[in-house]
């Protein structure tokens, strides 16, 4: 995941995370969606049957990278949950800010 990314620092910029740990993801921090202005604009099917980015879901943190700015971004596994009932769900990996990713079993994660 690193082969294209030299370091020439002492300070590590990554770090590998193995075996990976699993950690929750609040998708409203991960994926910033931009929905609609008006709720009521929005169809019923969709709302059914939309990709729902208020959950907060389990995922799997891979590897950690610090950005120019100093902020820490992880590379996580995790499912998007389809529909309003769970039918359904969008598997990816991807970079999230530290602030959407949370420990499993912490006292201090954002609760819903």
């Amino acid at each position: 995941m690193f082969e294209y990314w030299s370091d020439e620092f002492s300070e590590p910029l990554r770090r590998v995370v193995d075996p990976p740990k699993q950690v929750l993801v609040d998708l409203s921090l991960a994926l910033a969606p931009q929905g609609a202005f008006r709720k009521d604009e929005v169809s019923l099917r969709i709302k059914q049957a939309g990709l729902d980015l208020t959950a907060v879901v389990p995922g799997w943190l891979y590897a950690w990278a610090q950005c120019t700015d100093g902020a820490w971004i992880g590379l996580i596994g995790f499912a998007i949950p389809a529909g309003q009932k769970g039918k359904g769900r969008v598997e990816t990996k991807q970079w999230c800010a530290s602030r959407a990713i949370s420990e499993r079993d912490s006292p201090n994660r954002r609760r819903r």
